[in-house]
């Protein structure tokens, strides 16, 4: 999810909107430090401003982590495929802490629910983007047919416009 706001340059307008109320954890801190070496996604550099020191899991939240990431697997996946969102499920959960899990891995979103967490997507950052004014709705369609393009998902509604603007609630 990080990956979208660094493709679309938004990460100080994402670090603007979670103002200091964000965390991570220790696996997505590395995969972003990681991702920052690749071409186009220079600015998950930012991550570490945004979100803080990253939260590293305790022995328990460490072994439910990988029972999580075990449920999501598929064939092919690679050995950390969905460890990030599994350590993070599993540090939320042990710590009761309160806010929203944010992915856009379906199997992430299986199980974060299952342990009754809501669950907030790209689109759904991007939308409260608009509502808020941080970006207008011709922004929202052009940052969407950027991650369209990528095959990075795309918005409810999507390619209809009249439907993705009933989506975004008329937000200008």
């Amino acid at each position: 999810m990080l990956n979208n706001f660094a493709i679309l340059h938004l990460m100080d307008a994402l670090g603007a909107l979670i103002d200091g109320r964000g965390c991570w954890c220790a696996t997505v801190s590395q995969e972003c430090a990681e991702g920052a070496a690749m071409p186009g996604l220079e600015e998950m550099a930012k991550a570490p401003a945004i979100f803080g020191e990253p939260l590293y899991p305790a022995a328990a939240e460490f072994i439910d982590a990988q029972v999580i990431r075990e449920r999501m697997l598929k064939p092919g996946d690679g050995h950390a495929d969905h460890l990030g969102e599994a350590e993070t499920i599993a540090i939320i959960t042990r710590r009761h802490l309160k806010g929203f899990f944010v992915t856009d891995d379906h199997d992430a979103t299986r199980e974060a629910q299952s342990e009754g967490m809501k669950v907030v997507s790209t689109w759904d950052i991007l939308r409260l983007m608009v509502r808020v004014g941080r970006i207008t709705t011709a922004e929202f369609h052009a940052h969407a047919r950027v991650l369209v393009e990528a095959s990075r998902g795309y918005p409810p509604g999507w390619p209809d416009v009249a439907t993705v603007e009933a989506w975004l609630g008329g937000a200008a």
